[in-house]
């Protein structure tokens, strides 16, 4: 699988659907000044190169874009989300995409720039019938004045299994579909 880091001036040329998904027929042109982070991958595991991109939408959010080629390397959009997670202004707010070390897709989203209330986020996503879907979160909180204010849920969507600050925790349904999550669909099981 061939796995490469993208440099952002590569990306002036992607096509970008005006968001909601809805609308994904009706193509722009994405800004390079808003993107934030860009990851390159082969999600559908078809030998060609899939791309994922989060786009600064200028309303504290990040929206997410996923592309995924045909195998001769030419990319669609298969899935997008407005706001798919928090996004800051500053360095220790800022989300990226990574990369698993299977090569899966990640999004991390954090605050650990500022404030008293320090938290970090890791979606895995992964794609499921056709349909990128968020497969897990795993999320830490610390009050930085409170020793006994840190916290930790890790949900595994696909099982519908996970654990909140180690006590076994169990969710309904299938796994969220990425272009319907966003920053205000993390579970209660992971609300501190």
């Amino acid at each position: 699988m061939i796995l490469r880091i993208l440099a952002l001036s590569a990306l002036t040329a992607l096509p970008v659907a005006a968001l909601p998904v809805a609308s994904m027929a009706q193509q722009a042109a994405i800004q390079p000044q808003t993107v934030i982070s860009a990851v390159t991958g082969d999600w559908n595991n078809d030998g060609g190169m899939d791309r994922a991109v989060l786009v600064d939408n200028g309303d504290d959010g990040a929206d997410l874009l996923i592309y995924l080629s045909d195998g001769d390397n030419n990319m669609k959009l298969a899935s997008s989300a407005k706001s798919f997670v928090w996004n800051g202004a500053v360095w220790g707010t800022l989300p990226q995409l990574q990369l698993s070390s299977s090569g899966g897709l990640q999004v991390h989203a954090e605050n650990t720039g500022s404030g008293r209330d320090h938290w970090d986020q890791v979606y895995n996503l992964s794609l499921r019938d056709g349909k990128m879907v968020v497969a897990g979160l795993t999320e830490t909180t610390n009050d930085t004045l409170d020793p006994n204010g840190s916290h930790k849920c890790d949900i595994n969507f696909l099982s519908g299994k996970g654990t909140s600050d180690g006590k076994a925790v169990s969710l309904s349904g299938p796994a969220p579909d990425v272009a319907s999550w966003t920053q205000d669909s993390v579970p209660d099981a992971c609300q501190f």
